[in-house]
């Protein structure tokens, strides 16, 4: 985005009567800010989540993951598979929950550190598998969907560190309740796989199976729940218009 797109941008929000403002933040990470709150981004386009208010982007994307329906979160753990630029890291953290997260894009990742950790770089740099090894993946950041499966119009491919959830985290080292988002771009099922300590411990799972598997473009939902079920989760909320996303929960003692 250069000087001229900027203003544009801005004089179309403002005739538009939006309540954000884009600015240049050493190319390419950008700023969005509205009078309440500020958000590092990556790809212009991005700002559009925004359109009306960051705060109201921000709880339009924890209500499709069924979170808005969760209370007593305070002191919880928030595991974010497929971070991007961390906005339910703000959401969980105005909550007083811990902020775990995991992106492999490394703008994504950039921001995500800037707009959850004071820039210091927390947000771990990997995708998430089955095992620890490496993976070929498929960049297409512009539209969040870079994936370890073959998709239409990437734009890169690159052999990325891929890490287990089970070799990463020590679940009884999380505080409760603990909450683990899961939006893998169709490798769900096998994230899900390397998650088995993990699983015995995580009281709720929200994730998104929908149409993003390979260039077959399919869901994972059947594969998702089985796998969850088998677990003792039980399913709470579905929706399936826009994200195909399931909220999980299951009663540990």
């Amino acid at each position: 985005m250069n000087k001229l797109t900027e203003i544009l941008i801005n004089a179309r929000l403002l005739f538009r009567g939006r309540p954000i403002r884009v600015t240049t933040q050493n190319a390419p990470h950008y700023s969005v800010s509205d009078s309440e709150m500020q958000i590092r981004i990556c790809r212009p386009g991005r700002y559009n989540r925004y359109k009306r208010g960051i705060k109201r982007g921000i709880d339009a994307l924890a209500s499709d993951y069924h979170l808005d329906i969760l209370d007593g979160l305070d002191g919880g753990t928030f595991v974010d598979c497929g971070a991007n630029v961390g906005e339910l890291g703000i959401w969980a953290q105005s909550r007083r929950m811990n902020y775990i997260a995991f992106e492999p894009e490394q703008l994504e990742a950039d921001c995500c550190d800037q707009n959850n950790f004071g820039g210091q770089p927390l947000t771990i740099r990997k995708a998430l598998w089955k095992e620890t090894t490496t993976l070929e993946f498929f960049h297409k950041a512009d539209t969040a969907d870079s994936s370890a499966f073959d998709v239409s119009g990437y734009n890169e491919k690159t052999v990325i560190p891929a890490v287990s959830l089970d070799s990463e985290l020590d679940p009884s080292k999380l505080s409760r309740p603990l909450i683990l988002k899961l939006e893998a771009e169709g490798a769900e099922p096998e994230v899900l796989e390397g998650a088995a300590k993990f699983l015995e411990n995580a009281d709720f799972v929200a994730v998104d199976c929908g149409y993003e598997r390979g260039q077959s473009q399919d869901h994972t939902f059947i594969e998702v729940n089985n796998q969850l079920t088998c677990r003792g989760y039980n399913l709470v909320a579905a929706k399936f218009r826009g994200r195909v996303t399931m909220l999980f929960h299951k009663e540990n003692t």
